[in-house]
C-alpha cells in the first residue's frame, strides 16, 4: 500500500518510541477495493496517552480532539491523520451521547477490532511489515461484496452504524447479510443529532455512482420511517430514479454546494413545500461553504416542470432572475428523464444565463441624468426596462438608452 510520507513516518516514530501503529478503517477497506482515500487512521498500541502525544509532538501541530481518551489529529505540512490509542466505549443512556469512552493501548489488536462497526472496517495493515491482520473475515466480505456486523452484541450502542449500512451498500454495490439487515430494524435513531444523519446521507447522495440502491435499502430497513418522517411514505420509485439521474450528471456542477443542492432537489422534488421544509430542517441543511443550498433547492424545485419541457428564451430569461437556470434545468432532468430539460440547459448558456441573470442595463443613475427622480416612477420604469430586456427587445444599454428618451417622451 503506498502512503503519504508524513503517516510511515508517524509509525516509525511510534516504533522507534516501544509502540506500534497500525493503519484501520477506511483507508485499509479502500485500497483494497482500489479505491484512493485521503483519510487515514491510525491507531497505536502500547503507548500511554502521554507517550503518544509527546511522539505527535516532534512530527508537526497537534490537535488534542479526546486527550482524556487518547484521540488526536496530526497535521504534518499538508497531511492531516486522524490518530488514536484503542478504546473502550460503554452505551450508558438512550442519547448518542450517553457513552462512557476509555483509551487502553493494552487491549489488544483483536479487542480494538472487535469495537468496529463492519467486517470490512476491521482490518487493520502494518505499513512497516507489509501486514494484514483480519480477525473477523473482513477480506472475505469484500470479495464477496457483503456488509455484515463484526458483532451483534455492540453493533447497536452507536445508532448512527445502521445508516452507515445504507451509505456503504449504496457506494459500494454491497448486499447486507440478513443478520445485519435485522439488526439495522431494531436500532433507536430517534436520538442522533441533524448534523450525524446529514453526514451520512450526505455520503449516499454524493458518494454513490447508484444512490437508488441506498434509497430502496433506506426504506427496507425501516431507517427513513425515522430519520425523514416527512418524506417516507412517498413513492420509491420515482425518488430513485430522479437520484441516479442527477448522480449521473452531478460532474456538471462546480462546488459541493451546488453537487449538494442537486441531490437534494432530486430526493425531494415530488413532496410538498411543506414536507421539503421540514426535510430540510430536519438535516439541518442551510449552506455550505457559503452556498445557500437550502434557499436554491427551495427555489429549483418549484420550477422544475416549467423546465422539464421546452421553454421559450423569454422563459429562460425570466427564470434566471429567479433561480441559477443550470441547477434548475438538471434538477428538472433529474427529476422528468426529459430530454427537453437538458435542450434547455443548452440554450440557457448560450444566451450566457445558466448561472447568473442577464446584466442591469440602466441603473438609478442613468435615470436620474435623464430627469427622472428616486420613487415610484424610476421602479416602474426600471421594470419596464427589465420586461423589454427578458422579452428580447433590448440587449445593450445603448439600446436602452434609446428606449428611455423614447419612453419619456
Amino acid at each position: 500500500m503506498e502512503l503519504p510520507a508524513p503517516v510511515l513516518k508517524l509509525c516509525q516514530a511510534v516504533r522507534q518510541a516501544g509502540g506500534r501503529a497500525w493503519l484501520v478503517g477506511g483507508a485499509v477497506r479502500d485500497n483494497l477495493l482500489g479505491i484512493d482515500s485521503k483519510d487515514h487512521d491510525v491507531e497505536v498500541h502500547r503507548l500511554e496517552v502521554d507517550d503518544l502525544r509527546a511522539v505527535l509532538k516532534d512530527l508537526g501541530s497537534v490537535n488534542e480532539i479526546g486527550r482524556s481518551f487518547g484521540v488526536f489529529k496530526l497535521k504534518s505540512g499538508d497531511q492531516e491523520i486522524d490518530v488514536s490509542i484503542p478504546r473502550h466505549d460503554s452505551q450508558t443512556g438512550v442519547g448518542h451521547k450517553d457513552i462512557v469512552v476509555v483509551g487502553n493501548p493494552f487491549m489488544g489488536l483483536e479487542s480494538a477490532a472487535r469495537r468496529r462497526d463492519l467486517t470490512i472496517n476491521a482490518i487493520a495493515y502494518d505499513p512497516l511489515t507489509d501486514e494484514y491482520r483480519d480477525y473477523f473475515d473482513g477480506l472475505r466480505d469484500l470479495k464477496r461484496g457483503r456488509l455484515q456486523a463484526v458483532d451483534s452484541r455492540t453493533f447497536g450502542e452507536d445508532p448512527l452504524r445502521a445508516l452507515r449500512v445504507v451509505q456503504f451498500a449504496a457506494r459500494f454495490g454491497f448486499s447486507v447479510h440478513d443478520d445485519l439487515a435485522d439488526l439495522c430494524r431494531t436500532v433507536d435513531l430517534f436520538a442522533l443529532p441533524a448534523e450525524r444523519i446529514w453526514s451520512e446521507i450526505e455520503k449516499l447522495l454524493l458518494k454513490s455512482a447508484v444512490p437508488s440502491f441506498g434509497w430502496a435499502l433506506a426504506h427496507e430497513l425501516d431507517i427513513l420511517d425515522k430519520v425523514l418522517p416527512e418524506i417516507a411514505s412517498l413513492p420509491i420509485e420515482p425518488v430513485s430514479a430522479a437520484l441516479d439521474r442527477a448522480a449521473s450528471r452531478k460532474d456538471s456542477v462546480e462546488g459541493k454546494g451546488r453537487t449538494v443542492a442537486l441531490m437534494l432537489s432530486a430526493m425531494l422534488h415530488n413532496a410538498e413545500q411543506a414536507q421539503i421544509e421540514a426535510s430540510l430542517d430536519r438535516l439541518g441543511v442551510h449552506k455550505l461553504h457559503g452556498y445557500p443550498v437550502r434557499k436554491r433547492v427551495l427555489e429549483v424545485i418549484p420550477r422544475i416542470p416549467t423546465l422539464s419541457r421546452t421553454a421559450e428564451d423569454r422563459t429562460l430569461r425570466r427564470l434566471a432572475d429567479e433561480t441559477e437556470l443550470q441547477l434548475a434545468a438538471l434538477a428538472a432532468f433529474a427529476a422528468s428523464g426529459h430530454r427537453e430539460a437538458m435542450q434547455n440547459l443548452d440554450r440557457a448558456a448560450r444566451l450566457g444565463i445558466s448561472l447568473e441573470s442577464l446584466p442591469t442595463l440602466l441603473t438609478g443613475s442613468d435615470l436620474r441624468k435623464h430627469g427622472v427622480d428616486a420613487g415610484p416612477r424610476m421602479g416602474e420604469i426600471m421594470r419596464s426596462v427589465r420586461d423589454a430586456q427578458i422579452e428580447g427587445e433590448l440587449s445593450d444599454k445603448s439600446g436602452a438608452l434609446i428606449w428611455l428618451k423614447d419612453h419619456l417622451k
